[in-house]
């Protein structure tokens, strides 16, 4: 089986670490490209490379050119399965499909975007996503967001997100934790780093912040963080290829949105033995709940206190540890490879 995954880059986030660990399981089963339209260089793509997953960059100045539909066509014929990954390859394979024979598979990994809410949109909305043979969701809440949004069953299958739990197990085994807790993840409108910082004026004074990522709104945390008097207290360490090493030293491990598809790095938090904090917005309230603890989202003091109670109860803390450990292998990433491997033969 030829097996083509297409995603706008593999700028590091939580599809592009889905494609990381996904991509070389399914080589032991298909022959699998990856087709970007921007090119970039990390860890994530690194270790494509290294399984052996060919990777095609169409080198465009823009993701969001519209040109791009032209250049795909050439490159999406020939494969049994053409798999997509995020807008705007959603919009732009599916302008370019006609003709394609393969099977034509969409992975929705949001619960909301810029796009839902403008009605005018919909009837676009609607003929894009009818161009695919199955459109996969990351999560139960992300199915039922999409499907009412488009007033129609457009996605019928639910394929949970997975990471290498074993890995981060290993790598985390041993480590020495310090006074800290730490966020993973991409400065953006999805995320909310503005909360974790207020919560730190309640959060005991000894206990250090680490942001792990950049993006667009990394400068405006940066300067919330120094009006409120708390620079001295907060690490902005920037994009990293080696996340696990900084979760590894955490005690604690955060996870603040605005909204999820799914939240892979509080599975990856867990999966490193820490107690992971997460606003119970839906997608990752799902992931986190029965195993680590739930706060209000937005809410800067009830976040501080489930820190402060983390780090003050040693009983409590251990016992949360263990129950993120646990939970974090319901999400092995063999279990997404599986599920769609079944779709892609379905």
């Amino acid at each position: 089986m030829k097996v083509l995954h297409i995603i706008p880059s593999m700028e590091i986030g939580g599809a592009q670490k889905l494609l990381s660990d996904l991509l070389p399981l399914q080589m032991k089963q298909a022959d699998v490209t990856l087709l970007v339209f921007r090119s970039v260089k990390n860890a994530l793509v690194d270790k494509l490379v290294e399984a052996g997953v060919k990777i095609v960059s169409l080198d465009v100045k823009s993701v969001y050119n519209p040109l791009v539909i032209f250049r795909l066509k050439k490159y999406i014929k020939g494969y049994d399965v053409v798999h997509v990954h995020l807008f705007p390859a959603l919009y732009w394979v599916a302008f370019a499909s006609r003709g394609v024979e393969g099977k034509l598979v969409y992975t929705e990994h949001s619960t909301s975007n810029s796009r839902r809410g403008k009605r005018w949109l919909l009837p676009l909305e609607r003929m894009v996503y009818g161009k695919y043979s199955e459109v996969i969701s990351i999560s139960p809440q992300t199915q039922t967001a999409l499907n009412g949004w488009l007033g129609r069953e457009c996605s019928r299958e639910v394929i949970l997100n997975g990471i290498d739990v074993e890995a981060f197990a290993r790598a985390a085994s041993g480590v020495q934790t310090s006074d800290s807790i730490v966020m993973v993840s991409r400065f953006a409108a999805s995320k909310d780093q503005e909360t974790v910082i207020r919560a730190m004026s309640y959060i005991d004074p000894d206990v250090r912040l680490r942001f792990v990522g950049d993006g667009p709104l990394l400068a405006k945390n940066i300067a919330l963080a120094e009006s409120l008097g708390l620079s001295h207290r907060i690490d902005f360490i920037g994009a990293a290829d080696d996340v696990t090493k900084y979760i590894a030293a955490a005690k604690v491990g955060v996870q603040s949105s605005h909204w999820e598809g799914f939240g892979l790095t509080a599975v990856e938090i867990m999966a490193c033995g820490r107690p992971v904090v997460a606003s119970d917005v839906p997608g990752l309230k799902q992931v986190v709940e029965g195993a680590g603890v739930l706060f209000q989202h937005g809410d800067c003091e009830g976040l501080a206190k489930a820190v402060n109670s983390l780090f003050s109860d040693e009983q409590l803390y251990l016992q949360t540890a263990r129950s993120c450990a646990e939970h974090a292998a319901e999400f092995d990433i063999k279990k997404t490879a599986e599920g769609y491997w079944r779709v892609y033969n379905g």
